[in-house]
């Protein structure tokens, strides 16, 4: 596939004004274009159709509470009292070499794969693991189908897929617990045991998310992105369910343990799909996993991972652009007839690529709900979708560890007690 021959990270509505007439997709709604990729990347067309902008900030610039994100400091104050948090973040900065890093100390607690998937991630072997989750179903295929009449029910449901900062200098895990002692950390814990009025029960929930991992989801292949070039400083990790492991792993470690949550984090592969009026898919999107509620398994978050740093392939922006649309087409918001001029959503995609982690809020109106669900909506409409990145943060810095760790815990309580974003 050729590389875009616009810049991806449109900023503004006159810029998507001027490649949209460029590429014949002004005045068109993602229904009405007349071709479809047969490869399994997102086009330049359908991406220009998506309405997307992106706006691009750093990770020193999120506030939480702007984006309707409570509960931060808070969350930061629950993870210090998780057992085995402090020594972790405490680690975070090492670097071990691999022929010293096993057997891994105790000291670390529940987060000893974590922190060695952390290890694995930052030393990058450079041999490729690719995975693709944006499938475009080609236009003479559609047609086709509706000639046939076969696939009629494709859209019928959705697809079930598969502040610490410490003088660190030893290189060795266990030597540098040693230096340091576990005994701190286990007189607290007894400390934390001792009877207490206040004390609340340990509550463990004997239920858990059913999963079901696709093993025929195809696969990303970065050597078809013109714009990828392997860089020397990052080289891509070997293994992108290593990265995708390291993020779900640490989003659920640090929630399921603290009460109030009611949520879960799984690497579960859902699946969007985006149908026209005949219930014909335009294209589906899988995710790399996401966060669902216990008591009706809605998804309140999406999760997107590469093994390579994001820079090197802006197309992956692209990717989460429709996966985006995918999950507000599939999971449409409630639209309150009264005021729809002054309605806005948001959702959150949560993104790491290769050593850093990128939290993506998505804004948009009800203008673009419909826009995207009714095939009769005005394609000359005035809606589009905002993606508002934030990062990096990197998981070899303490700091920046446990300030996107308190989000996660935050976000997750938050939905959990029935709060939205807005």
């Amino acid at each position: 596939m050729s590389a875009p021959e616009f810049p991806v990270r449109l900023l503004d509505r006159r810029s998507w004004k001027e490649w949209a007439q460029k590429h014949g997709v002004k005045g068109k709604s993602i229904y009405e274009l007349g071709e479809y990729d047969s490869a399994s990347k997102i086009g330049d067309a359908q991406y220009l159709a998506l309405r997307a902008l992106w706006k691009i900030r750093q990770a020193s610039e999120f506030h939480p509470q702007h984006w309707g994100i409570h509960g931060v400091e808070a969350a930061r104050e629950k993870l210090r009292k998780l057992e085995h948090w402090k020594r972790f973040i405490q680690a975070v900065p090492l670097e071990v070499q691999l022929d010293e890093i096993l057997p891994i100390h105790p000291g670390l607690g529940d987060f000893k794969l974590i922190w060695y998937y952390g290890q694995l991630i930052r030393r990058a072997p450079s041999a490729p693991d690719n995975e693709e989750n944006i499938n475009f179903t080609p236009w003479s295929e559609r047609l086709r189908e509706r000639s046939t009449g076969l696939d009629s029910m494709d859209c019928s449901q959705d697809t079930p897929t598969q502040m610490y900062s410490y003088p660190i200098d030893p290189s060795h895990l266990t030597e540098w617990l040693n230096i340091h002692g576990i005994h701190e950390e286990e007189q607290e814990r007894e400390a934390r045991e001792r009877p207490s009025s206040s004390h609340s029960p340990f509550y463990q929930s004997s239920t858990a998310p059913s999963i079901d991992l696709d093993p025929d989801t195809s696969s990303d292949d970065f050597g078809r992105d013109p714009n990828y070039e392997e860089p020397k400083e990052f080289p891509r990790v070997s293994d992108e369910n290593m990265v995708n492991a390291y993020l779900i792993g640490l989003a659920s470690l640090i929630t399921f343990s603290v009460e109030g949550v009611e949520a879960h984090w799984a690497p579960e592969r859902k699946g969007y799909k985006v149908c026209d009026e005949d219930g014909l898919k335009l294209y589906e999107a899988r995710t790399d996993g996401h966060m669902f509620l216990t008591r009706n398994r809605e998804t309140k978050g999406i999760v997107e991972v590469k093994p390579v740093v994001r820079a090197e392939s802006p197309r992956v922006m692209m990717q989460e652009t429709a996966q985006m649309a995918a999950w507000i087409h599939a999971d449409r918001d409630v639209i309150q007839e009264y005021n729809q001029a002054e309605q806005i959503f948001r959702r959150l995609l949560w993104s790491m690529n290769r050593h850093q982690l990128y939290i993506i809020i998505a804004q948009y109106d009800a203008g673009y709900v419909d826009y995207l669900t009714n095939p009769n909506h005005d394609p000359e409409c005035d809606s589009f979708l905002t993606m508002n990145q934030f990062g990096p943060w990197d998981i070899g810095s303490s700091s920046e560890v446990e300030f996107f760790a308190a989000i996660l815990l935050a976000v997750t309580l938050q939905f959990s007690r029935g709060m939205a974003l807005i």
